[in-house]
Parts: C-alpha cells; sequence; structure tokens
C-alpha cells in the first residue's frame, strides 16, 4: 500500500501525461456535455501507471478499499463500478456450492436470480404478505427444512421496510449456511440514531450495497462488505472473473469521498431522519396513510430515506410532477420518494412536497398485490437453457416459464424461469401491461404481449 496517498492525488499526478491509451478522448475532448464540468475528461482514467489495478489492488484503490471497511467496520470491502449486482453476484457465488441450495426472499433484485441461473441453484423463496418483508417466522420455517447452501435476505426493502434478522442470521449459522443480505438500498444504515441498523451487526458473513441509491455518489457505485465469517479469496476470484477490467475512475474518486465522509460524522442523517418523522406525521394528519409510518408503528424497522404515500399513484405522480418534483417510483397503490440529507430540504421544502400532493385519494386498485410463487418444474439454470417458444400472454398461464419477467423500476421478477405462470401471475402481468409498466422479459413484436416459455412445457 502506498501510505496515505490518496486516489485524487494520483489521479492529479498523471494527468500531466499524454494518454496514449483507452478511453477514447484521451482527457482532451470532454465525454459529457460541457456544462457538467471541463475538468471530467481529465479525471476519467483507466488503470494506466500510478492508479494501481481495482482487479487486484495493492495501493491507493487498496486505501480506499481499507478506508471504506474501516468506515463500516467491516472485515474488508471490494469496491463495485457496478452498483450492487456485482455484490450480489460475485458474494452469493462465493458463498454457496455449485448446484446447491439457496433460500432468498420472493421480493430480491433480479440479481439474485442471475446468481442462482449462473450457479445451478435450487432457490427456496420466503415470501411476505403483500409485498411485505417475510417474517422471522417464515425465515425460521424454511431453515428447519433441508439445510441450505446460502440465506439471501433483503433488507431493505425497496420501500425502506425492514425486519430485526438476528435470530435468522444466528439459526443459518447454526445450520452451517452462509448469509449474504443484499442491502442494496441500504449503505446509509446504522450511520446515526433514527436509522436501523445495518446488517454487519447481525454477523452476517456478506452485505451487498449499492451506494448511490441513498448516498452521495454517482451512479453505478457499489461495495461488497465482509463480515468475519466470509471467504475472502473466493470473493476476491469471483469479483475478478464478473467485473470490468475497465473500471471508471470517476466512480472509485466518489466512493473515496464517501468512504472518508461516513468515516468522519452522521453526514447529516441525524438530523434528517427527525425531519422525516414529522414529514410522516404531517402526512397522517391531513388523511394520508405513509407506508413506513403504519411499518414503524407496529414495531419494525422502518427506513426514513424512503416516503411511500398511499393513493392512486399516477395521479399523484403527476401531482408531484406539475410542482417540479419527479418521484422514485409510482403505481396503482401509491408513490415511492428517495431522499436523504444531501436534499438539503428544510421545512418549507417539504411543506411544498405535502402541498403538492394535495387531498388524500384512493388507491387505483387496491393495496398493492405481488403475485405468489408458482410451483417450480425445473431450476432457473435449466428453464433459461431449454427449448423455448413464444406464446402470447393471454395463452400464457399454467406453463412454465422460459425466462424472467421483470417490471422495472423496482427490478424484482414477478415471474421466474421454471415456474408455472399461474393465473394469478398472468392477470398481474395483464394489468400491468395495461397501465403501462416497463415489462423487461416480455415480446411486444406485432403489438402483442408475449412470453417465452418451455417447448413442451418440461
Amino acid at each position: 500500500m502506498t501510505g496515505g496517498a490518496s486516489l485524487a492525488d494520483a489521479l492529479r499526478s498523471v494527468q500531466s501525461r499524454q494518454r496514449l491509451h483507452m478511453p477514447g478522448h484521451f482527457g482532451r475532448v470532454s465525454p459529457v456535455p460541457a456544462a457538467w464540468g471541463a475538468q471530467a475528461a481529465a479525471w476519467d482514467q483507466t488503470e494506466s501507471m500510478g492508479l494501481d489495478a481495482l482487479s487486484l489492488p495493492t495501493g491507493v484503490l487498496e486505501a480506499v478499499s481499507e478506508r471504506a471497511a474501516a468506515a463500516y467496520g467491516a472485515r474488508a470491502a471490494w469496491l463495485s463500478v457496478q452498483g450492487a449486482t456485482l455484490p450480489v453476484l460475485a458474494g452469493s457465488l462465493a458463498l454457496a456450492a455449485p448446484g446447491g441450495r439457496v433460500l432468498a426472499d420472493r421480493r430480491s433484485h433480479r440479481s439474485v436470480l442471475a446468481a442462482a441461473i449462473l450457479g445451478g441453484w435450487q432457490v427456496d423463496w420466503v415470501c411476505g404478505e403483500a409485498g411485505d418483508p417475510p417474517d422471522v417466522a417464515a425465515w425460521l420455517r424454511k431453515l428447519s427444512g433441508p439445510r441450505p447452501d446460502l440465506v439471501v435476505p433483503l433488507y431493505p426493502s425497496y420501500e425502506g421496510l425492514g425486519r430485526d434478522l438476528a435470530p435468522v442470521v444466528a439459526q443459518a449459522h447454526a445450520r452451517g449456511s452462509r448469509v449474504l443480505v443484499d442491502a442494496a438500498h441500504g449503505s446509509h444504515l446504522g450511520r446515526a440514531a433514527g436509522l436501523p441498523p445495518h446488517p454487519l451487526a447481525w454477523g452476517v458473513d456478506l452485505v451487498a450495497h449499492g451506494l448511490h441509491k441513498t448516498e452521495p455518489v454517482l451512479t453505478q457505485a457499489g461495495l461488497l462488505l465482509a463480515g468475519p465469517g466470509a471467504p475472502a479469496v473466493l470473493v476476491w476470484e469471483w469479483m475478478r472473473r464478473l467485473a470490468t477490467s475497465s473500471p471508471s475512475y470517476l466512480l472509485l474518486a466518489s466512493m473515496e469521498q464517501y468512504a472518508e465522509q461516513r468515516a468522519a460524522g452522521d453526514g447529516g442523517w441525524i438530523r434528517f431522519a427527525a425531519q422525516m418523522h414529522d414529514v410522516w406525521e404531517q402526512l397522517a394528519q391531513r388523511g394520508w396513510q405513509v407506508r413506513q409510518r403504519v411499518w414503524s408503528r407496529a414495531g419494525q424497522l422502518a427506513d426514513p430515506a424512503k416516503l411511500t404515500v398511499e393513493g392512486d399513484g399516477l395521479r399523484l405522480a403527476e401531482r408531484l410532477r406539475r410542482a417540479g418534483f419527479e418521484p422514485e417510483h409510482a403505481d396503482a397503490a401509491g408513490v415511492t420518494l428517495i431522499a436523504g440529507p444531501a436534499l438539503g430540504f428544510d421545512s418549507r421544502d417539504w411543506d411544498r412536497v405535502i402541498e403538492a400532493l394535495g387531498d388524500p385519494v384512493a388507491p387505483a386498485s387496491g393495496r398493492a398485490w405481488w403475485p405468489a410463487p408458482a410451483p417450480a418444474v425445473l431450476s432457473p439454470a435449466a428453464a433459461v437453457r431449454a427449448p423455448r417458444r413464444r406464446v402470447g400472454l393471454g395463452a400464457a398461464a399454467e406453463r412454465v416459464a422460459a425466462a424472467e419477467i421483470t417490471p422495472y423500476p423496482p427490478g424484482v421478477p414477478v415471474a421466474v424461469p421454471g415456474e408455472h405462470l399461474s393465473g394469478e401471475v398472468v392477470q398481474w402481468l395483464e394489468e400491468a401491461a395495461a397501465r403501462g409498466v416497463r415489462l423487461e422479459g416480455v415480446d411486444t413484436e406485432g403489438g402483442e404481449v408475449a412470453v417465452w416459455v418451455v417447448d413442451g412445457d418440461a
């Protein structure tokens, strides 16, 4: 390691040399609009002399990783310029054996399913009510069955909902199972009073973060954190296999700055958390149901960085846009906003948001529902490799899915390869298509909504 040298210092030191290497702007032509700043090209580097190598860091990037680990109290940290997807893939493949058995939250990001396909795993999904996080009892029931290689809780959920999973982690470890927490939306957790605890506090093996979800870093900045039981050598091997060999130093510099900020203090999260609890109460007084407030009052863990107002989300999103606000997500049951200290909002700003929402409106179709998993007849890996054919969505009921179907956002598969497309799943997809939801994995060529099914249905 190179002493106290920073990544920023190293980047400055190489800018005196004319680049004759990638990227193709060579530091002379800005790769971004001029309004973004003339210095972007100078900072957009590759792994040239003095800048270390992300796949085998021994200098400034090793120092950034160590600062990140120290900021979280982790045993080790791996930097990702592929968001939380790379940490989920590499971490889970390092922990579970090929063809093994995995327990995972059904509302997990599609990257968990991608890892299952690469690993050839049999996945036993753990479900909550109406899309809520599964309760501890549901996890423990699954853990009382055949021993899984890996347990993958989602914490917090896309809407910032969570449970105290310490008993789940303890039982998994007692069974000899590893635990990776998909905390893509939880990089700020544990940073201050008023926030839910960080999953490292439960003794998990690995934690995957998408830093850009809630913290002031560039998009695609991610992190994989190691607990005491993480197999570091295997994690390194999988990170090298799956990561890009041309990382963005703009992203890495952003992560270095964040690690230093997290180590230095709470980043304004104490004040922000108190502010958001006040916003929840103000909305409740006006007749709104705030999902995080309801969850918190039920004794569960709720992230103040998320604000989900229940009602006809598409109407509410239009109200917000007319007032100059762009929400994170809207559906028939509500609208979700993401906020944080970097937003810099004061009480007057939140008053404007509350006024923009206007009077409460009923959800368009009741509380958001999520179809229950249908029986699986093939593993995800076998299904995506099987012969397939295209069928119209109306004729797809009870056929076996050959590809995942994922509404985006939030990137959570509704249909999983190898499972039957139940009538409930088909109904959900038909309603989503009618509302104009972006569905990845369907085929709309010729104006018909069609899906891919296993030819012969296994």
